[in-house]
């Protein structure tokens, strides 16, 4: 009996242990899945889940110090390097900058928390955090061998510094925001209670922007192209005003680019094709003289939505022909995804839509630009226009410029023509149209159709 008794005994236990160590398999099994699950398969760096799990940890045990800071890297020009270098150079540049973050933060934590997004929390023992950024900045450039891979390769950077009180989801908002809120060109921004205050108005106008659609609160101006030779308008450009009901008039500076931001921009640019080619046709069912009436494109509307489509059925909706259509475009983004733009403007073209080059001298491709793309129009930016009648080297550009589209049989306008002596400069470098407020500024419709009966005196704006 009591050896039968003392052989249950053991059983038991025997069965306990094994229980115990399945239940230790499973626990080391979910911990291995959870790891694997938390790690970005390219960089092995934490992805977000696990950065924010790391980071929660890392300010437990530095939440006495007064000097740690998150950062967020943003990887500018993914897109473009992937288009010029091929995908795995971009995935090549994508591993520099894991392998950056964790050499020049190996006392921090950094993870892989966006497809071309880096977080880092560290702390800056006594220097400040834009000393980090810089030394990312030198051991990145460092790490690329090709130069021409190394020009193009370019981040920037939100910093947020931890007060004591914010969690690791607070921090990197705050960073991220600064991202968001940076100026053009800007390396480094970091966070203030002020941007909160701004995001939150952003969010607000974000919200009455697509409001605006929907109660008619924007409207087209128009800006009169003269010829140069007659005198008269030969065209005019659509640009969009927005009338707030309570703000008054928002100038396009303070809305536009929230509306880039946002993803509203491909609504409004819509908006816009479709009621200047209802204008434009307006215009002429009047009996007044046909002109030629250019849109701008964003680069949003290229990357996210079907222009050639969006083309035609503004076409269509307004009975407009195409020969009255202008379609404008920055060399900058003309020269984005080449091969894709290229395609969709010369589709565009064989319509019978006229294709402007916006901003000319301004960028850095545009001769590359002129070969490639069926542009009708050359419009020379206004940066050189400005000083034509002060400036030699800018008479020099301005002059060749316009030989040069002459030379490939294109109109050249100029834009911002404000002086006689620019006017008289332009006319006898042989510019066919002019656009500026020498002519006229942007006007309501009903001034535009004015002008067509009756032309404005030269000047009678400036």
């Amino acid at each position: 009996m009591k050896l039968a008794i003392v052989l249950l005994i053991a059983a038991a236990l025997a069965l306990a242990a094994a229980l115990v160590a399945a239940v230790c398999v499973i626990r080391r099994m979910k911990k291995s899945a959870l790891q694997s699950v938390e790690l970005d398969d390219m960089t092995r760096l934490p992805n977000r889940e696990g950065f924010m799990r790391c980071g929660r940890d890392f300010l437990e045990h530095n939440k006495n110090h007064d000097d740690v800071v998150m950062l967020v890297f943003d990887v500018d020009n993914l897109g473009m390097i992937n288009t010029l270098f091929g995908m795995e150079r971009g995935d090549d540049v994508i591993r520099m900058f894991a392998e950056t973050a964790k050499e020049v933060c190996a006392n921090g934590i950094c993870g892989r928390v966006n497809t071309d997004d880096f977080a880092v929390l560290a702390r800056t023992h006594g220097g400040e955090p834009e000393e980090i950024v810089q030394r990312f900045e030198h051991v990145l450039h460092s790490r690329i061998k090709d130069d021409a891979l190394r020009e193009h390769v370019k981040f920037r950077a939100g910093i947020c510094r931890y007060d004591g009180h914010d969690d690791t989801y607070t921090l990197f908002n705050k960073a991220n925001l600064c991202l968001m809120m940076s100026h053009d060109g800007a390396l480094i921004t970091e966070f203030t209670t002020d941007m909160e205050r701004r995001m939150v108005e952003n969010e607000i106008l974000r919200s009455e922007m697509l409001d605006a659609l929907d109660k008619g609160e924007f409207e087209l101006y128009y800006q009169p192209k003269i010829s140069f030779k007659s005198g008269v308008i030969n065209g005019v450009e659509a640009l969009i005003r927005w009338h707030h009901p309570v703000k008054g008039f928002i100038p396009p500076s303070d809305f536009i680019p929230l509306a880039e931001q946002f993803g509203i921009i491909t609504k409004i640019d819509e908006w816009g094709l479709i009621t200047a080619c209802k204008q434009c046709k307006k215009w002429q069912d009047k009996g007044l003289a046909p002109i030629k009436i250019s849109v701008n494109m964003s680069q949003a509307q290229f990357a996210r939505t079907d222009v050639y489509q969006s083309v035609v059925k503004a076409l269509e909706e307004s009975g407009l022909e195409a020969q009255y259509l202008e379609i404008e475009v920055t060399e900058t983004m003309a020269m984005t995804d080449v091969d894709r733009t290229v395609g969709i403007l010369e589709r565009i073209h064989d319509l019978g839509v006229s294709i402007s080059m916006d901003d000319f001298g301004t960028g850095y491709s545009s001769l590359a630009s002129l070969k490639t793309i069926p542009f009708d129009v050359l419009k020379i930016d206004r940066s050189l226009v400005c000083d034509v009648d002060a400036n030699d080297t800018s008479r020099r550009i301005t002059g060749a410029i316009v030989a040069m589209g002459k030379a490939l049989h294109m109109v050249v306008l100029a834009e911002g023509v404000e002086s006689p002596e620019q006017c008289q400069f332009l006319t006898e470098m042989g510019c066919d149209l002019a656009q500026g407020y020498f002519y006229s500024k942007p006007c309501p419709a009903a001034e535009i159709e004015s002008m067509l009966i009756l032309p404005p005196t030269v000047g009678a704006a400036g």
